[in-house]
């Protein structure tokens, strides 16, 4: 029995290490498998980040010119208004008028009265009331 034993030994163990030889494969086969599902979904995520970054970076662009496009637009209003406000000092100039009126405002924003008024900017008594009184409904604040 023994030899029989020995006879079937040396197959017994190649088919041992062909089994085992097998099972290696298989898992070799399986860690491929998810190595390559993992770069794949790792392709895909790289891709997408790829796109994602693409349109960020047209969005910042478009977002730049149009920045300064609006500092261009708020530059020239800038000056515009600047032009505006020195036209009106010299049509105030001009206008005696304007002046008269001018210097009554800035009277009653420093506290004259009617009379005050009346005396040294020559206005009428209904003038100088109703220069009073719209300065003090442009002095409170607007309700709503």
């Amino acid at each position: 029995m023994l030899d029989m034993l020995l006879q079937w030994l040396p197959l017994a163990v190649s088919l041992l290490a062909v089994f085992i030889a097998w099972l290696m494969v298989k898992r070799e086969r399986l860690a491929r498998q998810a190595l390559e599902s993992k770069f794949a979904a790792t392709e895909t995520v790289l891709k997408n980040a790829r796109h994602q970054h693409e349109s960020l970076l047209k969005q910042f662009n478009e977002l730049r010119a149009g920045s300064m496009g609006m500092s261009q637009k708020l530059a020239e209003m800038a000056q515009h208004l600047e032009m505006i406000a020195d036209r009106q000092g010299e049509m105030a100039m001009q206008d005696p008028d304007g002046k008269l009126y001018s210097r009554a405002s800035k009277m009653v924003e420093l506290g004259a009265d009617v009379n005050e008024l009346m005396e040294e900017c020559d206005l009428p008594k209904a003038e100088a009331e109703l220069l009073l009184r719209l300065q003090q409904k442009m002095a409170q604040p607007r309700r709503r």
